[in-house]
């Protein structure tokens, strides 16, 4: 039997969940029973479907309903200990397979779904380059909306052009169905802007800082910082951190010493050394390791003509033939964070959106090594 809750034509998302919850206070529902479906719900109060799923999900957060995926909607019955302790959450990382830091991050998120009983459904990108990965990624948010998953982790898609829409029409997709987000390692919107979901991550403006602090302890007049097109969102960030460095050591950050590039193009290292850089921080361990590869065709060695440092610390940072200076990420730390984030968000859904960070740890090695000085 359909309750008539409110009179109004149309009612905003709290009030139609405060007075779901007095409904329920008063047994006017009762455990068991199998609630209207959203599209019911969305024409009794004039709302769209969206603001009905928010709603839903958010009692089912409180433990107050469960939902099945094609059988419906139900109050929860207490004596017979209905499913609403344990949760689904999704898994979004473009990013798997192709960079190094993502895999234990996700496996510490894995690891910890014993200890706050959820499961993790995973929906990673191939690592081919060849493969339409919007499509992937929308195909994987549409599966995860129909299993009405209980929150999605999401590492924003990048290094690809129109990254941005991209990831908007993803991020909208689960806006759309109430299906909380927490970002890893970088937002989907450039720098200065910030969505409105939670974010983990390393301090990016702080391990840039680090790093080119690193570097100036040999009384350094000049350091440049190098990137590939596309790049991720921490790029600015790390900027930020890089030119704090410089300002603050009395070098005034230049724009001539950064550079957006492909480190593959032999002409592109040619023309930075040629330019005058012989101390490099690159974007990540990637971009140093390509740079690396083309300066060594140039017959240019590391460290002794130029140095270089990354982030992340990859396997290859320490295996590399120079092995690489690096900001190491602390990838089971932010598998810890980002977990405790997701449940918190779930347990509080109207708190600000927060950026969630720890300290990436520096790793000096001889790639930014100085040779040592004659007499």
């Amino acid at each position: 039997m359909f309750v008539t809750l409110f009179q109004e034509s149309a009612v905003k998302h709290e009030e139609i969940y405060v007075e779901l919850q007095e409904q329920f206070a008063q047994g006017k529902w009762k455990p068991g029973q199998r609630l209207p479906t959203e599209r019911e719900l969305s024409q009794h109060y004039g709302v769209s479907r969206p603001t009905i799923s928010r709603v839903l999900n958010r009692l089912r957060d409180a433990g107050q309903i469960w939902r099945a995926a094609g059988a419906g909607t139900f109050v929860t019955d207490p004596d017979k200990g209905d499913r609403v302790a344990h949760r689904t959450f999704g898994l979004v990382v473009p990013g798997l397979g192709r960079g190094e830091i993502f895999g234990p991050i996700c496996a510490r998120i894995a690891e910890r779904s014993h200890q706050f009983d959820f499961t993790l459904t995973w929906g990673s990108v191939p690592a081919d380059d060849a493969l339409d990965h919007e499509a992937h990624l929308l195909a994987t948010a549409q599966r995860f909306v129909d299993h009405q998953v209980n929150g999605v982790f999401f590492q924003p898609l990048e290094r690809e052009a129109e990254a941005p829409k991209k990831n908007l029409r993803i991020v909208s997709m689960f806006e759309s169905a109430g299906i909380p987000l927490v970002l890893l390692d970088s937002d989907y919107l450039s720098y200065p802007r910030r969505s409105d979901h939670d974010l983990v991550g390393i301090d990016n403006i702080q391990a840039s800082f680090v790093l080119t602090n690193h570097l100036l302890e040999h009384e350094l007049r000049r350091i440049d910082f190098v990137w590939q097109p596309n790049a991720a969102g921490t790029c600015p960030l790390r900027l930020i951190g890089y030119r704090e460095a410089l300002h603050q050591a009395g070098l005034p950050p230049q724009r001539a010493f950064e550079h957006e590039g492909d480190p593959r193009l032999v002409s592109f290292a040619r023309e930075l050394f040629d330019g005058g850089a012989r101390d490099v921080i690159c974007l990540n361990d990637e971009t140093a390791a390509l740079l690396m590869r083309s300066f060594e065709s140039l017959d240019i060695k590391v460290p002794h003509d130029v140095r270089i440092a990354g982030f992340d610390d990859v396997k290859y940072a320490r295996l590399a033939r120079v092995p690489l200076t690096t900001m190491r990420q602390p990838c089971e730390a932010l598998g810890d964070l980002a977990v405790q984030t997701m449940i918190e968000r779930i347990a509080h859904p109207w708190l600000p959106s927060r950026t969630v960070t720890t300290n990436a740890i520096l790793c000096a090695r001889d790639s930014s090594r100085f040779p040592e000085r004659e007499g």
